[in-house]
Formats: C-alpha cells, structure tokens, sequence
C-alpha cells in the first residue's frame, strides 16, 4: 500500500515538473506594474495602461519577446505610497513576476525604488520625473523622461523674451513639485528673473483666493505654477474670477491633460504647459512615432498624450535590452540597460551613471483648445502669443 501510494506520489511530481517545463518551454514573460488605476493620479496612469496593453498586444500578435509571450499584470495602487509599496511587494515575493514596470508620480515612484533595489529588479520609470530618486545611490531603476527641474525652463526663456522681471512661484508641497521649484529658482537666476513669492500648499487645496491675492499684491508679472490638474485649473480660473490679469500663466503636468483645455475653454487659452512628447511626428520626426499614433487612437478613439507616449516608450526600451541581450533574465536585461542605446518613439535612450536619460522636453501654448509646440524654436510649430490678453477682452466660453 504504501509502496503503491509511493509511486502515485511520484508520478503526480512527474506530471507537474513536465506540465512546468512545458509551460515554460511555451514561453511566457510576466511583467508586474501597480499603477494609479483610481485616486488622483487616475487621469495621467490610465493613459500610461492604455499604451501598456496595446504594446503587450502588439508583441504577443508578433510573437512575443524571444518567442515569449507576455503576460502583463497592472494592479491598482489607488495613488497611494503605501498601497504602492504593498503590492509591489507581492508582485515580486508572491507572484514572482519576471520583471516590473514602474507606477505613476515620482512620490510613488521613490517609495518603491527601494523596493527594486532589495529584489534586484530593473524597473524603468515612465511616471518619474524628479531627479533626485536618481541621487540616492539606486542601481535598478531607469529614467527616460526629462526631469522636474528642467518642467519651466522654456516658460521661463520665453518670460525673459517677452520682457518679464517679476515671477510668482508655487506648487504643492511633495515631491515633484518641490523639485520643479528647484529647478525653477536655478533658472530664473541665470535667466536674471526675479521671484518675488514663492510658496507650496497643501495636496488637498481647493480655495486659491488668499494665495492670488497675495501674487497680485507682490506685483508678480507671471505665475509660475508647479501644478498638477485639479490645482492649475482651479488657479486660472481663480485668476479669472478676480480679475487678476498677469502677462504669464506657465503649469506643469495640468495643461499637458487633454481635459484642462476641453473643460476650461477659452480660460485655457494662452496657458503654457509642458510636455514630455506630442503626437506631431511631423515636427519630432521619431521612428515608429506615426505607426503608434494611429493605433492608440484607432482603439481608443483619441490621440496619446505625452504619458501615453512616453509610457510606449519604456517598454519600447525594455524590449530593446531584452533582444540586444537576447535574454529577459533580469541581470542581464539590467546589465545591457546600463550600457546600451537606443531610440524610442519619444527619443533617443542612453543613461548615464546614475541611470538617467538626457531628455530634453517641450513647452506648449493652447491655441484655440489646442496645444501648439512653442518652444524651444527649433521645434516651435508656432510663434507663441504673449502676453495674455485682460480677461475682460478676452471670450467668456
């Protein structure tokens, strides 16, 4: 009996080490993401899942990466560090992903570098922009996208071009913001701009009117918003509502979202924004740009957004590592990402020592609710409109 049950035993390992093997000999690469799937990120992370399931659909349609399919799991951090740091975590120890894609915002994104760096997981980081997650001596986490403190460097040439002295600077008091700000005061001092407020607020601030009131008083000539949507909006329309009339309104990541201008109307008009990339392949002119456009919008009934973009982008990286390593074992998908290049549809890719990508961004005016490439010149589509007209000339839809 017990010799009998013996054999039972092992032909039952038998039969799972050969269903494993041909599970594996199939071919399947599991990629793990916790990404803001709901919460305040939502807006910006759902783009970044919509080009994350059409690239996987894509390669597995071509036959995978290697011969692999791939097999991509997203789960929903709901913008929150935390939860991020959690699921991170089982994706890694429970799950056993091969490989991980980064979240949304460079809070979260810094909360759980660590994280790839215990596991040893090269992790690119679409949703990143503040420089220094890269100063902290990581190894495994790659940036491809320009950094925070470069966001205002074309609104403020532009400022200094059209005659301005006096800037007002403020933003919400956490990580990119506070970064972005950073950047800001290094460039207004080689620019010879003067800031004549400076301040942060709360996440949670709805009620701008005390902070406006104080811009005008100080007799800031421009507002230098270091925002994301919910709070760009709610200044300009403030700005609006006061009739407090500057010569510049220069945002950040709340411009670059479709919606800003959709929903504000003619109160968007003459907003600088930034932007990582724009779906114009006829200015940018990067391979593979024009292909893609016409795929996300023909499955999502719009054109991508630069987080849309740049979010192709990084597994348009990854796969580079992945077939010029010709392995999607991690230490050598992180041994080839840290010393090979390559071009995506944003740009071209080659890190330096601490993992970052030399990026250079694009700033943008909305135009009659359309954002328009001004600067820097060699890539403006447009000659950029400034000043910004008093409100009480200017349409009121």
């Amino acid at each position: 009996m017990k010799r009998g049950l013996m054999f039972g035993l092992v032909a039952v390992f038998a039969i799972s080490l050969s269903w494993s093997a041909k599970s594996w000999a199939a071919g399947e690469v599991t990629v793990g993401v916790a990404v803001s799937m709901t919460g305040r990120y939502a807006e910006p992370a759902g783009r970044f899942v919509n080009s994350w399931k059409l690239f996987v659909d894509q390669r597995n349609a071509a036959g995978g990466w290697l011969g692999k399919k791939i097999k991509l799991t997203i789960l929903d951090d709901k913008s929150d560090k935390q939860q991020s740091i959690k699921l991170f975590e089982k994706l890694i120890t429970q799950d056993k992903v091969d490989l991980t894609m980064g979240p949304y915002s460079s809070g979260i994104t810094d909360a759980v570098a660590n994280i790839f760096e215990r596991y040893k997981y090269p992790t690119m980081a679409p949703g990143a922009a503040s420089g220094i997650i890269w100063k902290r001596g990581r190894k495994y986490l790659f940036n491809i996208v320009a950094v925070a403190q470069d966001y205002q460097k074309g609104a403020l040439h532009i400022a200094r071009d059209i005659g301005i002295k006096r800037i007002a600077v403020v933003g919400e008091d956490s990580l990119f913001p506070r970064q972005t700000a950073e950047g800001v005061r290094a460039w207004a001092k080689k620019l010879g701009l003067k800031i004549v407020l400076e301040e942060s607020y709360p996440r949670k601030q709805q009620d701008f009117t005390a902070l406006l009131q104080k811009i005008k008083s100080r007799g800031a000539e421009a507002l230098i918003s270091n925002s994301y949507f919910a709070d760009s909006t709610a200044q300009i329309r403030g700005l609006r509502e006061l009739n407090i009339n500057l010569k510049m309104f220069a945002g950040t990541v709340g411009p670059a979202l479709p919606k800003f201008a959709k929903q504000l109307g003619a109160t968007a008009e003459y907003v600088l924004g930034f932007s990582q990339w724009e779906p114009k392949p006829d200015i940018l002119k990067r391979p593979g740009m024009r292909k893609y456009i016409a795929a996300y919008q023909k499955r999502y009934g719009v054109k991508p957004n630069y987080h849309a973009g740049q979010s192709y982008a990084v597994f348009q990286v990854l796969e580079a590592a992945i077939n010029k390593g010709g392995s999607t074992e991690r230490d050598k998908v992180w041994k080839t990402l840290r010393t090979m290049s390559t071009t995506s549809i944003i740009g071209p890719w080659k890190v330096d020592k601490n993992n970052l990508n030399n990026h250079e961004g694009l700033t943008f005016q909305i135009l009659d609710g359309q954002r328009k490439i001004v600067w820097p010149p060699k890539l403006a589509e447009v000659k950029y409109k400034l000043p910004m007209p008093a409100w009480k000339k200017r349409s009121k839809n």
